[in-house]
């Protein structure tokens, strides 16, 4: 979930151990309102949106494995690429808390009131950012899919 979000497998790595480091040390913290589950799921998704605002950019996104390949082909092969990378292009160019939202919804395939207790946001919030951030992928997407689909 970390690298799905930051796109980058060592800060992924590192944002685990520091989540990891961080539940530890906040661990008087957890009260027990929702799942211990949820409190390290938020935490962490926490950590790794906060560590893309530091940075200032917002990194490519692995989809390999969410993207399934009808046709074993070469030909098959180079679109599902060619997707992929307009996929992950796409991705990065939304805010971290609506490539968040899409990361928990359409990745991780959470339910919006899970998506709500991890980000600590209303259903409501998450609703809109996932529309929001749906419509700018859909925006940014559909003249390069078009395209592609001429060819």
């Amino acid at each position: 979930m970390i690298y799905a979000i930051v796109g980058n497998e060592n800060d992924a790595w590192d944002l685990a151990q520091e989540a990891f480091l961080k539940a530890w040390r906040s661990i008087h913290r957890f009260e027990g309102r929702s799942s211990f589950y949820t409190w390290l799921y938020s935490l962490t998704v926490n950590l790794a949106i906060a560590s893309l605002r530091r940075k200032g950019r917002w990194a490519e996104v692995e989809l390999d494995d969410a993207i399934p390949s009808s046709l074993p082909s070469p030909r098959a092969n180079y679109r599902r690429t060619e997707i992929s990378e307009h996929i992950n292009t796409a991705l990065a160019q939304l805010s971290p808390e609506h490539r968040a939202v899409i990361v928990l919804k359409e990745i991780d395939d959470l339910q919006y009131q899970e998506i709500a207790e991890v980000l600590n946001v209303s259903v409501g919030t998450v609703m809109s950012r996932l529309f929001y951030g749906r419509k700018k992928l859909q925006s940014i997407l559909r003249p390069i899919f078009n395209q592609i689909n001429e060819t």
